[in-house]
Formats: C-alpha cells, sequence, structure tokens
C-alpha cells in the first residue's frame, strides 16, 4: 500500500519551513546575497508545496488529519477558539479513529469557514479535502487465499472446532 501523498507533502513541508527559518536567521547575521537568493528559492519551493496540498486529495485518515492541522493554522482571528478542537480531530484521525461526529463538525466547519472573511477562504479548501479523505472507505482483506473444494464442503461452525482429516 502506498503512503498517503498529504503526508509526503507535509513532510516536505515542514522540512522547507525549518530549512527557511535556519537561511533567514544567516542571511539576518550577514545580509550576504547568497543567503537572500536562497531564502527566496526556498519561498517559492514553500507556495508550490501549499498549491499542491490544496490540491491533493489523502487516501488515509492520516492525510486528513495533516490537511486538519494546517487548517487549524490558517483559522480567522475571530474562529481562533476553535483551533483546539481542530487539533483533537486531528489526533483522532492520526491515530486511525474516524468519528461520524467529528465528520459532521468539520462539514459544518467548512461552511462557516466560507463565509467567514479572507483567511476562512483559504482554511475551507482544505478542510473539504480533509473530509474527503476521513469519509473515504476503509477496504479489510480477510481472506488469507484461495477457496478450494475441499473447504466449500465445511460445516458452519467456528474455525477452532474443525478438524481436518485429509
Amino acid at each position: 500500500m502506498e503512503m498517503d501523498p498529504v503526508v509526503l507533502l507535509a513532510e516536505q513541508l515542514r522540512a522547507a519551513e525549518r530549512t527557511l527559518h535556519t537561511a533567514v536567521r544567516s542571511y539576518e547575521l550577514d545580509r550576504c546575497q547568497e543567503n537572500g537568493e536562497t531564502v527566496n528559492s526556498l519561498l517559492c519551493s514553500i507556495k508550490g508545496l501549499h498549491r499542491e496540498l490544496t490540491q491533493t486529495v489523502p487516501t488515509s485518515a492520516l492525510g486528513a488529519s495533516e490537511l486538519v492541522r494546517l487548517a487549524a493554522q490558517r483559522l480567522p482571528f475571530s474562529l481562533a477558539r476553535y483551533a483546539d478542537h481542530f487539533n483533537q480531530i486531528a489526533d483522532r484521525l492520526g491515530a486511525g479513529r474516524r468519528e461520524h461526529s467529528d465528520l459532521v463538525w468539520l462539514r459544518s466547519m467548512r461552511a462557516a469557514l466560507r463565509s467567514g472573511g479572507q483567511q476562512g477562504v483559504r482554511a475551507a479548501p482544505l478542510l473539504q479535502l480533509a473530509i474527503a479523505g476521513a469519509a473515504r472507505p476503509v477496504v479489510i482483506f480477510r481472506s488469507s487465499g484461495v477457496a478450494t473444494e475441499s473447504d466449500m464442503d465445511l460445516p458452519d461452525c467456528p474455525i477452532e472446532t474443525v478438524r481436518r482429516l485429509d
């Protein structure tokens, strides 16, 4: 199974932001043109990663949790009191727990953010993608092999009580 592309993009974004912080510190110390160009190139790569994140649908609850965390960071000041609740939902999604009440709350917050000014409009698409990823069905493969004819004629009882006489 492939890793969720949103998780990879979020990790790349975090790494680029850490690198940007160190590049800005070194630029502030010496004002070297080379360090300034590094800062500009890092800003362009971060912008590109953000653009990719807003266009990539997560394929798992873990990817949805990353998008919920990013949306919580972009909340407008008037809705900042909900940041803790967003982070709690992201923690549950990151642990693989998808609760119906969380999906309902995220959907209602998406609607509230769309009418919440410029910052809300920036966070709403991330929530839309997170909801799409969290609402995806989970496929569980329980079969370990192909059934044979001798397996088909076994009685309907628990596996522990069936003995094969082959």
